[in-house]
């Protein structure tokens, strides 16, 4: 069993239990609390005047074991809006990275900008959900979803106004969504069966996208230089998370990643 196939078992039983625990009906019902903020809208195009970054919150990873356990996530949060951050992901798996629920409306009182939750996403039920912690956008994994789930999350997500990144490997995995639309699309450049990076990866399947689709990288994003290789190719923005989780002064690295100013044509 490869560890993207353990964590969805483990998820799906999650979902169970959770939804025996807290209805659909009470999910809509909190999501009603959080006003919407842009980030369809902020990675939209391909070809920005400037770099923009998604800054992940993440206490830990299957890649490399315990990255923090004394940060904030809030007080990480407002060191990345500090820095020019255009959104931040917050990822709440806990056995694997350990995150919390807890921290998306922690996170999203703490800053102005878009709130991107990212686990591993098996039901509508976790849209709902996610809507509910205060969440502006919601991760789905390509590669662990049926085309139907995807559609039906898609679906859910357009109605109850949250945005969706679809997060893709493999080319074959585009191909299963590439007749839907209204979402950003993330190009991952680790492969969650082996864990393993690869940023050649990211470039070799940017070329295959379509121009009219936003892109966003994924993993191995370490240095300026890495930025602008990406920009060059037309790249709506990056995710990064562990080089900034490490960082010693995350406004400072998310600014210099993005040229002070920014990327300019």
């Amino acid at each position: 069993m490869t560890f993207l196939e353990q964590v969805i078992e483990e998820k799906r039983q999650d979902v169970k239990r959770k939804k025996e625990e807290k209805s659909i009906e009470e999910l809509k019902s909190m999501g009603l609390l959080y006003k919407k903020r842009p980030f369809f809208e902020v990675f939209k195009k391909r070809y920005p005047h400037e770099i923009k970054i998604i800054a992940e919150i993440k206490m830990a990873s299957p890649s490399t074991g315990l990255i923090s356990k004394d940060i904030l996530p809030e007080r990480q949060a407002m060191a990345y809006e500090a820095g020019g951050a255009h959104s931040i992901s917050v990822i709440t798996e806990h056995r694997h990275f350990k995150g919390k629920m807890e921290y998306v409306p922690l996170v999203k009182k703490a800053v102005n900008v878009a709130v991107l939750r990212k686990d591993f996403m098996v039901d509508v039920y976790d849209v709902y959900e996610s809507k509910a912690l205060g969440a502006d956008a919601v991760l789905l994994i390509g590669e662990a979803l049926e085309r139907e789930i995807i559609r039906d999350c898609l679906m859910i997500a357009k109605e109850i106004g949250i945005d969706c990144v679809i997060e893709i490997h493999e080319l074959s995995t585009f191909d299963k969504v590439a007749d839907m639309n209204g979402f950003i699309l993330g190009i991952n450049n680790r492969d969650l069966k082996t864990l393993d990076v690869d940023i050649s990866k990211g470039l070799e399947l940017l070329q295959q996208i379509p121009l009219d689709i936003p892109v966003i990288i994924e993993s191995g994003i370490e240095k300026r230089e890495d930025i602008l290789m990406f920009m060059e190719k037309g790249v709506s923005g990056f995710l990064v998370g562990t080089t900034l989780m490490r960082s010693e002064n995350p406004m400072k690295k998310i600014m210099e990643l993005r040229g002070m100013d920014g990327y300019k044509d």
